[in-house]
């Protein structure tokens, strides 16, 4: 048996539900675009979230509700070897359990909780992302830059003292 929709009212824009309404209809699934503005803050800088789609399935339970959600959408992220900002897809599930003698259902806490967790520490734009040139700064992907390489090794100074 599938799940009604959410057709009473709007799904709302904050994404906080009537806990009254969600065991009235017994359950429920939804969807609703989020603005990128919500999660400005989420990312570290400059790193940030483009574009964000929430879809949920609520379940009643004895003296609960299940809610299960999928958070998806784009991030733009600054390359950290070359810089550049590149548009990554991103798409992560949560599971969370409410109880029913709750008025409110705060969505968009757990949806900011799952984003900022799942922020990765380093992004690249590619794997075999070359970087910048630690002389000129020019991006090595594009090709070579022409300066000397260098051994940019703290020990290289003691290379040959040591027989």
């Amino acid at each position: 048996m599938t799940q009604p929709s959410y057709a009473d009212y709007d799904v709302p824009q904050d994404l906080k539900f009537k806990t009254h309404d969600i065991i009235r209809m017994g359950g429920f699934n939804c969807s609703a675009r989020l603005p990128a503005v919500q999660f400005a803050d989420v990312l570290q800088a400059p790193n940030k979230i483009t574009k964000a789609t929430v879809d949920l399935s609520f379940c009643v339970a004895n003296k609960e509700i299940i809610v299960n959600g999928t958070i998806s959408g784009e991030r733009e992220v600054e390359c950290a070897r070359c810089l550049k900002h590149v548009t990554q897809p991103f798409c992560e599930t949560f599971c969370e359990t409410y109880s029913t003698k709750l008025e409110i259902i705060d969505i968009m806490y757990v949806i900011r909780q799952t984003l900022a967790l799942t922020e990765d520490i380093r992004f690249l734009c590619a794997p075999a992302c070359k970087g910048l040139c630690a002389q000129c700064g020019h991006d090595l992907n594009e090709g070579p830059c022409g300066c000397k390489e260098e051994n940019l090794s703290p020990f290289a100074v003691l290379k040959g003292k040591f027989k």
